[in-house]
C-alpha cells in the first residue's frame, strides 16, 4: 500500500519499493541475453567519467570493468574513457556541446540533468535505448522512470542509484545508538565531543560542487520539518516557519552547544569525507556511493544510521547519477548499445561488488550476493530508501538555488536573520527561474 505522509511525500514498503526485485538477475539478463547486433563498421565513442580509469581506487576499476563487459561484447565500438572533476563536470558538458567539442556521453550527478536538458546539450534516447525492451525491463528502475524524462523525451538513464543522507559515525568513539531526533542528537554528542576534543558534528556550507554537501542533508531536514525544496509550481517552499528549522538547527550546533566548529562555510564535501577518514570529527551526513572509500581507511569503526531529525529520522533523500547522450554524439547507435550496457543488470552487479555502490535496477537486489556481510553498507542504504523515500526529481537551475541557500546559510552564520537570508534567496530563484 502507497499512503501520503505529511512533509514526506509517498511512503512505500519494501516490497513496493523494489517491486521488480523478484524477477531476480537471471530474468533479466535473459531478457537481454540476444544483444543488438554488431555495427557495420568501427566506431568510436568519447565518454567522459568523474572517475579516472588510471586510478586505483574501486569505484574507477568498477567502471574499468563495466566497459571491459561492452567492448568484448562489441569490439567493432572503441571507448575513450575521458575524466572529468565532479565538480565542474556539467558546465564543461555544456561547453564542449556548445563549441562542437563535447563527449559522446556523459555520466553526471543527477542534479545536473535539468540544466542539459535547458542547455540543449542532451540528446533524447528514445529511439536509442531501450526500444526492444519488455515491460519488465522498464520497470526495473529503482527510481522512477519519470525523474529523466522531460517533455516527453527520456533524456537520460540512471546510471547508479544513491542515498544521499545517511548518517556516519566513529564506532570507538560514539558509543551507543545514534538518537533518531536533534534534541536527542545534541545531548548524546556533547559529552563526547568533550571527551574526545574533536567537532561533534561536521558538515560544510561551501558552494563548491552545487553546495551538495549541504544541501543534501538540509532538502530531507525540509521534509522532515514539513516544508519543501521546491513546491509544484515551481516557487520556493522553505520561506515559512517549518522552512527555518533545518536552519535553526544547524546554527545552534555551531553558536550553543559548540558541536560543529564556526568555520563550516569554507568546507567542502571533500573536506568532510577527509576529516571522517582522519577521525578528525565524530559524526557527519554523507553519501552511500562514498561509504567504501571511508570504509578503506576506517574498517568497522565507520558506523551507519539514519538522519535524525526535528521528531524522528528524516526521510531517505534517494537519487542518483545518470548517463546521458549529448547533441555531440555523431554515432548515435553505438551510444544506444554503450548505455544500455552501462545500465544492464550484469554491469550493476559488477558496480554493486566492486565498488559498493548502489545499482539502479531492482532486479540486481535479488542476487544472492546482496546477502553477504559484503553488502551490509548498500542494505542499509536500500532499507533506509525502502522504508521512508520521498521520490524527487530535481528542477532547472537547482545548481543555482543550492549554492543560493548554501551562500545564505554563511550569512546567517555571520549574524543575518533566517528569515531575512532566506527571502533573498527566494527573490533570486524567482528571477533566475523566470529569467
Amino acid at each position: 500500500m502507497t499512503k501520503k505522509m505529511k512533509g514526506q511525500g509517498p511512503h512505500l514498503d519494501r516490497r513496493t519499493f523494489l517491486g521488480g526485485a523478484a524477477l531476480g538477475l537471471g530474468t533479466l539478463a535473459a531478457a537481454s541475453a540476444f544483444p543488438r547486433p554488431a555495427l557495420a563498421k568501427k566506431v568510436k565513442l568519447v565518454y567522459w567519467s568523474p572517475l579516472d580509469p588510471k586510478s586505483n581506487n574501486a569505484r574507477s576499476k568498477a567502471e574499468g570493468a563495466m566497459v571491459e563487459l561492452f567492448t568484448k561484447s562489441h569490439p567493432e565500438i572503441a571507448v575513450e574513457i575521458q575524466p572529468v572533476p565532479w565538480q565542474v563536470m556539467g558546465q564543461q558538458v555544456i561547453q564542449g556541446v556548445m563549441a562542437g567539442s563535447g563527449p559522446d556521453i556523459a555520466q553526471l550527478s543527477t542534479t545536473n540533468l535539468p540544466d542539459q536538458v535547458g542547455a540543449g546539450s542532451a540528446a533524447p534516447l528514445n529511439d536509442v535505448v531501450g526500444k526492444n525492451w519488455s515491460q519488465a525491463e522498464k520497470d526495473d528502475f529503482i527510481l522512477p522512470w519519470d525523474n529523466t524524462v522531460y517533455d516527453g523525451q527520456k533524456m537520460a538513464y540512471y546510471w547508479n542509484s544513491l542515498l544521499n543522507n545517511e548518517f556516519w559515525y566513529i564506532r570507538s568513539e560514539v558509543d551507543g545508538e545514534i538518537p533518531a531526533t536533534w534534541d536527542g542528537l545534541q545531548s548524546f554528542l556533547t559529552p563526547l565531543a568533550k571527551k574526545h576534543g574533536k567537532p561533534g558534528f561536521l558538515t560544510g556550507l561551501s558552494q563548491q560542487g552545487n553546495a551538495i554537501e549541504f544541501t543534501d542533508w538540509l532538502i530531507p531536514a525540509f521534509w522532515a520539518c514539513g516544508a519543501e525544496y521546491v513546491t509544484e509550481t515551481g516557487e520556493v517552499g522553505f520561506l515559512n516557519e517549518n522552512g527555518m528549522k533545518p536552519f535553526q538547527w544547524i546554527l545552534d550546533m555551531v553558536k550553543v552547544h559548540k558541536l560543529t566548529p564556526d568555520n563550516i562555510s569554507a568546507l567542502t564535501r571533500d573536506n568532510v569525507l577527509d576529516a571522517m577518514k582522519g577521525r578528525k570529527a565524530l559524526t557527519t551526513i554523507l553519501t552511500s556511493n562514498i561509504v567504501a572509500s571511508a570504509r578503506s581507511a576506517l574498517g568497522d569503526d565507520l558506523g551507519l544510521a539514519r538522519q535524525p531529525g526535528p521528531n524522528g529520522a528524516c526521510p531517505a533523500f534517494a537519487a542518483g547519477k545518470f548517463i546521458m547522450m549529448t547533441k555531440s554524439c555523431h554515432e548515435q547507435e553505438a551510444a544506444g548499445l554503450f548505455i544500455e550496457s552501462m545500465i544492464s543488470p550484469q554491469s550493476q552487479l559488477i558496480n554493486a561488488q566492486m565498488a559498493k555502490e548502489l545499482p539502479s535496477r531492482k532486479s540486481v537486489v535479488a542476487d544472492p550476493w546482496f546477502k553477504t556481510p559484503e553488502a551490509a553498507d548498500l542494505k542499509f542504504a536500500m532499507d533506509y530508501m525502502a522504508e521512508t523515500p520521498h521520490f524527487f526529481k530535481f528542477p532547472k537551475r537547482t545548481d543555482f538555488l543550492q549554492t543560493r541557500l548554501a551562500l545564505a546559510a554563511q550569512q546567517m552564520m555571520t549574524g543575518t536573520p533566517i528569515k531575512e537570508a532566506l527571502e533573498r534567496v527566494a527573490t533570486d530563484w524567482d528571477q533566475a527561474r523566470n529569467g
